[in-house]
């Protein structure tokens, strides 16, 4: 059996890197491509979807079969279609009675486990509330249990989530692919988006339920936001489309902030795209265009949290029962501390080991190998190929916008978590990306099959984390199945 599974796995491998070979007529430029590489494109992706969000149903620990705290969304979905902003869950009698609910060792001494305790949700006033971000259930959980009448499985919105981001991504980079990069190989456009996409979303395959949920859903408005205003400002689209493009980019930002704020700190991008958006004569209508969602979903979610927690900057943070007692974490000055800030940004780039680990995966974004090729970025050549196009301010804010997050996160959190990382690895992607285009412009042959075999490598660097036993995954739940595969790839010896 291992002998024939390896057998298969390592004919696929040298098929594929045959298939990419430096004359593979794969490698024909994105501005040349024709029907026959858009239909494998269309293939691939539907491959990768299927790939990333199928393994999504396996762990009973993350589908909300097992631990109901994972099914806040649901609860939530129900409490907003029968009018209320609080969850009927049921609250134990010695939580309401405690003097201080939040800290986690009082609740462990009287025996409040994740069911008894409200493990998670935000407690006040005797209620319990979700204070992860209410647009999933808005605009998915609640109108499917209204039209179907049961409950969205919990895992599911992460599949739907994680597709649509996918989906998002490979179009992101194919509207700057075909308007900086024309000279690019489509081979390489193809195996690099398959390859950062798959790091962007890998987390949410192994652990969907609930926090995955707040996370994707983010994702999934934020690039497809910046699709939006990308194609508004590099595409000469019609009129119509413009103002099109930059309501549903701002729609679609605005709502990001209510799925997961920090997420929503990569709006910071569209920063250097707005000399170009109101370059025209209706600046005016441009800006009120470009503001109005940002404006009123701000007053939504501020009336949210006033109505909940009589406080319409409190989205539920200080409430949550967890492992922290963030009730007691005060004002943000008299929380900052350098020195964590300067160590949680070391171990969520660099891995470098300190007091803030919180889960068994190696840390570190960049061990990815794939996202070191932004270095190139620093040569001559390419900074001046940066300016050329109008990219620096772009480029200046992918760079600084994961630190951002990273810095809030910090901040916030009780310690870094595999899970955070999914906020910034797409823009990390999309910065490799650039990096990726800008090399392809000038060299051909054997660097198209080198940036290939990188993103070859990559995936394997995905598969390989995958099965790193973590938080209930599904390589802790089977801990057998890491060598079984090790096995078959070394042929059953």
């Amino acid at each position: 059996m291992f002998l024939v599974f390896g057998l298969a796995l390592w004919s696929s491998v040298i098929f594929l890197l045959y298939a990419l070979r430096p004359s593979s007529s794969l490698h024909v430029e994105i501005s040349s491509v024709t029907r026959r590489e858009k239909i494998i494109c269309l293939g691939a992706v539907t491959i990768l979807i299927a790939v990333c969000v199928a393994p999504m149903a396996w762990n009973p620990h993350w589908t909300g079969e097992l631990h109901r705290h994972h099914n806040q969304y649901q609860f939530l979905a129900d409490a907003f279609l029968k009018g209320q902003l609080h969850l009927d869950v049921p609250v134990d009698p010695r939580l309401a009675a405690m003097e201080n609910p939040y800290d986690f060792e009082a609740r462990e001494a009287l025996n409040l486990d994740e069911n008894s305790g409200g493990w998670d949700h935000a407690f006040y006033k005797g209620k319990y509330f979700v204070y992860f971000g209410a647009v999933p259930a808005l605009i998915l959980f609640a109108p499917y249990q209204l039209i179907v009448g049961k409950p969205l499985a919990t895992y599911h919105a992460t599949q739907i989530f994680s597709g649509l981001f996918i989906l998002g991504l490979f179009a992101l980079f194919w509207l700057l692919a075909k308007k900086f990069f024309p000279r690019m190989s489509f081979g390489v456009y193809l195996m690099s988006s398959v390859a950062l996409a798959a790091v962007s979303i890998s987390y949410c395959t192994e652990a969907p339920a609930l926090y995955c949920i707040a996370s994707s859903s983010g994702l999934c408005m934020e690039v497809w936001s910046i699709y939006f205003f990308a194609r508004a400002a590099w595409a000469e689209d019609s009129r119509r489309k413009f103002f099109a493009e930059i309501f549903f980019g701002a729609l679609l930002g605005a709502l990001a902030f209510g799925c997961k704020p920090t997420v929503a700190l990569a709006n910071f991008l569209v920063l250097p795209l707005l000399p170009k958006l109101l370059n025209r004569d209706d600046a005016k209508k441009i800006f009120l265009v470009l503001c109005v969602p940002y404006l009123l979903t701000a007053a939504a979610l501020m009336a949210y949290n006033f109505l909940r927690f009589d406080n319409p900057f409190e989205f539920g943070q200080a409430y949550q029962l967890t492992v922290a007692d963030q009730h007691a974490y005060g004002k943000f000055s008299e929380r900052f501390n350098l020195s964590a800030q300067v160590d949680g940004l070391l171990q969520n780039f660099f891995g470098v080991e300190n007091g803030l680990r919180g889960d068994k995966k190696p840390a570190g974004a960049l061990r990815y190998i794939i996202f070191w090729l932004p270095i190139f970025f620093l040569t001559p050549k390419n900074f001046s190929a940066l300016r050329r196009n109008g990219l620096i301010g772009f480029v200046l804010a992918l760079i600084f916008t994961p630190i951002l997050i990273t810095m809030f996160q910090i901040h916030w959190t009780p310690f870094l978590l595999e899970r955070y990382r999914l906020e910034i690895y797409w823009l990390l992607a999309l910065l490799t990306f650039l990096a990726i285009g800008f090399l392809s412009e000038s060299r051909k042959n054997f660097f198209n099959f080198g940036v290939c075999l990188l993103s070859v490598l990559t995936i394997f660097q995905c598969v390989d984390l995958f099965l790193v036993p973590n938080d209930l995954n599904f390589a802790e739940i089977y801990p057998d199945l890491r060598p079984k595969i090790f096995k078959a790839l070394t042929l059953g010896f």
